[in-house]
């Protein structure tokens, strides 16, 4: 998806000062690693500021997700990964922060879009 955002097939833009978060590690592997230095280079000459090798073993606690939520302060919240009790409890503590299910969070499933109105 973000590849796509990269390549401007949304009306949603990356602009100067974005953050964008990849925390999940490179797949060493020549086709990914290309992928992904394509990807970065696009996102980087866009403005995007590229945050990465924030990963670390297990996962991260509800205290370092409510963090993250406060750090980057996102106009949506879309979790994307886990089944759907994860991700009801994700969109309960994003609620917490002053986010509203429907509005600025929203719960998908594999394949479908949200239109984010720029």
């Amino acid at each position: 998806m973000l590849t796509r955002v990269s390549n401007e097939e949304f009306k949603y833009r990356i602009e100067k000062g974005d953050k964008v978060v990849f925390s999940a590690n490179k797949i060493p592997n020549p086709m990914t690693l290309a992928n992904r230095y394509a990807l970065e280079t696009k996102l980087k000459m866009q403005g995007a500021r590229i945050y990465e090798n924030v990963h670390v073993s297990g996962h991260a606690s509800r205290e370092d997700h409510w963090e993250l939520l406060r750090m980057l302060n996102p106009q949506h919240v879309i979790p994307s990964h886990g089944d759907l009790s994860m991700h009801i409890n994700y969109v309960e503590m994003a609620e917490e922060a002053g986010y509203e299910l429907g509005y600025n969070t929203h719960i998908i499933r594999n394949g479908e879009e949200v239109l984010l109105e720029v």
